[in-house]
């Protein structure tokens, strides 16, 4: 897989997250390349304490959340050699919740999170029903795209 973006950076906050970073990386590059994203990626691994510090901050919803994603606007001060992408924060305990809810494992959740999050990167959202849909369908095909990728 070729990848585009110039750096991903992991940055673990917690430790008690099981997933190896090397897995997460694979799981990043797959997902940044098949969607030709470039510049920077920044994954923050960490716990429902800071992700629910960051919800309410950005979102006004005081708990906790999965997965959290800021892209970064074309008008920030950036340096002309820097193409800065985005941030992606994941919790451990709601990615932990959500693969046992749906029966999963931990490394596909954390595979639907980081689809989910980079979609959202790249301009998806699902406030309205029209854009849910073209969402879920979105990351419905780079889910099955990844899983053939591991096979």
């Amino acid at each position: 897989m070729h990848m585009k973006s110039e750096k991903i950076n992991v940055i673990n906050s917690t430790d008690n997250w099981p997933l190896p970073e090397r897995r997460i990386i694979d799981i990043m590059i797959f997902a940044v390349g098949t969607l030709g994203i470039e510049g920077e990626i920044d994954l923050l691994l960490t716990d429902d304490k800071l992700m629910k510090k960051y919800n309410k901050k950005y979102r006004s919803i005081d708990n906790s959340t999965d997965v959290l994603s800021f892209s970064v606007p074309e008008n920030e001060f950036v340096l002309p050699e820097e193409k800065i992408f985005g941030n992606i924060m994941i919790s451990w305990e709601q990615l932990a919740g959500d693969a046992k809810e749906i029966g999963v494992d931990a490394d596909e959740m954390m595979a639907r999170l980081i689809i989910h999050a980079v979609l959202h990167l790249s301009g998806y959202d699902h406030l309205e029903a029209h854009e849910r849909m073209l969402m879920q369908k979105e990351e419905a095909k780079l889910l099955s795209l990844y899983k053939l990728h591991q096979s």
